[in-house]
């Protein structure tokens, strides 16, 4: 693509990602459409977009058809992604989060998660590695996804609560805007025994003002309300439990 050509239009793509429901994965098919007009300083934008609307997708569908639709073009994405930026933080973050995906569901209803075992090390390698290169992926990511990760597992295949704990402070006080981040830190507060500062921090997201949970305020397009009522909704109920156990 030539200097002179016309900046990459994604509003269209956008606008199916901000309906979000059955438009998710059109919104991803959209976003992968432009990437054969699209500059290579503009791919990476362009696949980052598809990604979250992929993800968004496995989240907002579990078990059902869309979830698996999601998961498929989003290893397919990430396999083409591969080819234009080897060695990023952000081909390392992506590709650890649809792997996951794709054994998460793959050993849904399994007495033993074998798939999740098989790709363990590699997960928390790719995500390692984009820790290294650069944390603000997907704001702070990479921290978010691995500490997330640590928080569930049972210290018998590696799971490590020290650290997790570690990795989710370091979202939440780096990348605020984001509410999953608030959400994922309290978790693990709360693992950790550490009640009165998970406590703390959901009354603090609780009473933060929409504005102040936006990591896209200057692209209104690109919503994130629902995660953001998902989160709130999951605070709610976790800062209850906690008031009950006083």
């Amino acid at each position: 693509m030539n200097s002179f050509a016309a900046p990459l239009d994604l509003s269209a793509c956008d606008q199916l990602y901000a309906g979000r429901g059955d438009r998710l994965i059109p919104a991803a098919q959209c976003y992968q459409a432009a990437l054969s007009t699209a500059s290579d300083q503009d791919k990476k934008t362009v696949y980052e977009r598809a990604f979250i609307a992929l993800s968004a997708a496995v989240n907002d569908g579990p078990k059902s058809q869309a979830e698996i639709d999601a998961i498929a073009l989003g290893l397919k994405l990430v396999g083409e992604f591969e080819r234009v930026a080897p060695g990023t933080a952000d081909l390392a973050y992506w590709r650890a989060v649809f792997v996951s995906f794709d054994a998460i569901r793959k050993d849904r209803g399994a007495v033993l998660p074998k798939n999740l075992f098989a790709v363990l090390k590699s997960l928390q390698q790719d995500l390692r590695s984009a820790i290294s290169l650069d944390p603000k992926v997907h704001v702070y990511g990479p921290n978010r996804v691995l500490g997330i990760m640590h928080t569930q597992m049972p210290g018998i295949v590696g799971g490590d609560k020290s650290l997790a704990e570690k990795l989710l402070l370091d979202a939440y006080q780096r990348a605020p805007e984001l509410s999953g981040n608030h959400v994922a830190y309290a978790k693990i507060l709360m693992v950790n025994g550490k009640d009165g500062q998970a406590k703390m921090v959901l009354e603090r997201f609780l009473a933060a003002k929409d504005q102040e949970l936006d990591p896209y305020p200057t692209e209104p397009i690109r919503t994130v309300k629902p995660e953001l009522e998902r989160d709130r909704k999951a605070a709610k109920a976790m800062l209850q439990e906690l008031n009950e156990e006083e």
